[in-house]
């Protein structure tokens, strides 16, 4: 008779009856608690996470005060097990949505260094160098790799700079893992930040220019032949064909050598197939 008279009431006052533990205990863990955290996670989840966080508290209150009245009748194992597996189950239904969310958030928000400080972008898992590499660029991208370990990706657009800038850029290239992408032009010093990547993407409309190296500066400060020795041993340790490699750096300091895609591929600079 008890039961006849609060059903009713379960009906019309839903929340309040759910709160005090009045509706039976299973349809309150697999339709109330667990049915609706699917329902909402397969939506997206309730954006705001103070508003989600008290319906959760709603949901497993209303649930363990159901437990304790079906305890209240008859012990039962089994019924306390299933309440601690629907309220387990329903903490990463609640919470999985909103780490996405921020997630999302966080990679949609990178911010862009200034383009004239460092030719640095970042955009959502790619960074993107642009202009003359020098080591402001190089700091800009070592800050970057740190704060954003998303970024698995270095898109590469320039004439060249500095070779020892260009070799920090590499090094950061190999020491974080990344792919390096070629959409336009990369060349002189820029070919060797695009050897380093773990995939060398170059696009339809991609070029890669190399040549041989000279002192910049009257004043002898480094030897041009000991330099290119040490990055045709970086050439060849990543891969590229002795032949090619030689031909890149014995071409002369004032021409540019931008070899076909076929010749690039024959050599092991790219994969056949331009993997876009």
């Amino acid at each position: 008779m008890d039961i006849a008279r609060r059903a009713p009431a379960a009906i019309l006052h839903f929340p309040l009856a759910h709160w005090r533990g009045e509706i039976p205990l299973y349809p309150s863990l697999f339709l109330t608690l667990v049915g609706a955290r699917v329902m909402l996670a397969s939506l997206g989840g309730i954006p705001d996470f103070t508003l989600d966080a008290g319906l959760l508290l709603w949901q497993v209150v209303g649930c363990l005060r159901a437990l304790r009245r079906h305890m209240a009748d008859r012990p039962d194992l089994f019924a306390a097990l299933a309440t601690g597996a629907a309220v387990l189950a329903a903490l990463p239904l609640t919470i999985l949505p909103h780490l996405d969310r921020i997630s999302a958030g966080r990679i949609a928000t990178l911010p862009a260094p200034p383009p004239a400080a460092s030719g640095l972008t970042l955009v959502p898992t790619r960074a993107v160098l642009e202009g003359p590499i020098d080591f402001p660029m190089s700091t800009a991208l070592a800050a970057a790799l740190a704060q954003y370990p998303e970024i698995g990706e270095l898109v590469l657009q320039s004439d060249g700079g500095r070779v020892f800038a260009a070799r920090a850029l590499a090094k950061l290239v190999r020491e974080y893992d990344l792919d390096t992408r070629v959409e336009a032009t990369c060349a002189s010093a820029c070919t060797l930040v695009f050897m380093a990547g773990r995939h060398r993407v170059l696009g339809p409309a991609g070029r890669l220019g190399f040549h041989g190296y000279r002192q910049s500066v009257t004043v002898d400060l480094v030897d041009p032949d000991t330099e290119e020795k040490k990055d045709i041993a970086a050439f060849l340790a990543a891969g590229i064909d002795a032949d090619f490699t030689a031909r890149a750096f014995a071409t002369p300091p004032d021409d540019m050598w931008f070899p076909a895609r076929g010749i690039l591929v024959s050599a092991g600079v790219i994969p056949a197939a331009p993997d876009d």
